[in-house]
């Protein structure tokens, strides 16, 4: 089985590097042997700011995705954390016609033939502001950083665990 655990965002957007971030640590974390590193199957941390259909190269042939992103919500936590399957994903395609979403983006994969991931499960996270340029988290999202990266790892090692089939 292979995973992918798909840090999305822009650094240059402050609490919207949060997803490259988390990826980043999550990898140094595999490197040195602490939690994720038990995992026995292949695992790939990718830091992207890449969106729609630029996205589809990124993800074929992985078994399970999981995406570590920012989320907009009213009155927002910043850091707050959700889960979320696919199912409560919006299919709603951007600003621009040549952006698709990321379902979108898994149906046109899987229309093509293409192997793509079976299991999707995203790590939402609520930042107040993600237009203001300018480098780095803020205070707020990085006191929520242990957070994050707890709840990813915890996903994570339910998405690795060998599937047991009846006979």
């Amino acid at each position: 089985m292979k995973i992918l655990v798909l840090g999305l965002g822009n650094d240059l957007y402050g609490d919207d590097g949060v997803g490259p971030h988390v990826v980043r640590l999550l990898e140094q974390e595999r490197a040195a042997g602490r939690p994720s590193a038990g995992i026995a199957c292949a695992v790939d941390f990718v830091a992207c700011a890449l969106s729609g259909l630029a996205l589809l190269d990124v993800v074929v042939g992985y078994d399970v995705l999981l995406i570590v992103d920012t989320i907009l919500r009213p009155d927002p936590v910043i850091g707050r954390i959700r889960i979320l399957n696919m199912a409560d994903v919006r299919d709603v395609p951007g600003p621009s016609p040549h952006y698709i979403s990321v379902p979108q983006t898994l149906a046109l994969g899987r229309s093509l033939g293409l192997k793509m991931p079976e299991m999707v499960k995203i790590i939402a996270v609520e930042a107040e502001n993600l237009h203001c340029l300018g480098e780095g988290l803020s205070e707020a999202m990085r006191r929520r950083l242990p957070d994050i990266i707890s709840a990813t790892n915890r996903i994570l090692e339910i998405a690795a665990r060998p599937v047991i089939r009846e006979r």
